[in-house]
């Protein structure tokens, strides 16, 4: 009967991993956009980051001065008009140990958005995780069935 109890409860926390959405909240994305100048943050998943502390720093013949602190909204949207006679620009939003920078330059000759949000090359995309966690999950009870079986083998 203790067996019985045992498989069942492992068969239910077996399902409920798999059913559990996926979570991913360390990674953060910033997109511009220059007519104001537009930022969006947000996470890995596609979640905004909302009321993120964000830092704009104007720079101006190489030297960057703070030109704003301020915070995104709750659709971690920021905008903000450009400081005249500047057109390069570093932000940094930044939420509970989360941060991601980008450099904008509004003339275009700065980095593309593409080589600001390159992403590293160790970095698995989200369904890949999903395995890989799954199979972390299968591997740890494969382990315990097997002490599990070893014990009842000594007995």
């Amino acid at each position: 009967m203790n067996k019985r109890i045992i498989n069942l409860l492992m068969l239910a926390l077996i399902l409920a991993m798999l059913t559990t959405p996926a979570v991913s909240g360390h990674r953060v994305y910033l997109m511009h956009q220059v007519n104001e100048v537009e930022v969006k943050a947000w996470y890995g998943g596609g979640d905004p980051i909302a009321n993120a502390d964000i830092t704009i720093y104007a720079i101006k013949d190489g030297e960057e001065e703070i030109y704003i602190e301020d915070v995104t909204d709750e659709d971690g949207m920021y905008y903000f008009s450009p400081k005249l006679g500047v057109d390069e620009y570093r932000i940094i939003v930044s939420q509970m140990g989360h941060q991601d920078e980008i450099e904008i330059d509004l003339k275009g000759e700065g980095k593309s958005a593409e080589e600001n949000n390159s992403t590293d090359d160790t970095e698995l995309p989200l369904t890949a995780n999903i395995v890989a966690g799954i199979g972390y999950i299968m591997g740890f009870a494969g382990i315990g069935l097997y002490a599990r079986a070893r014990k009842m083998q000594k007995e």
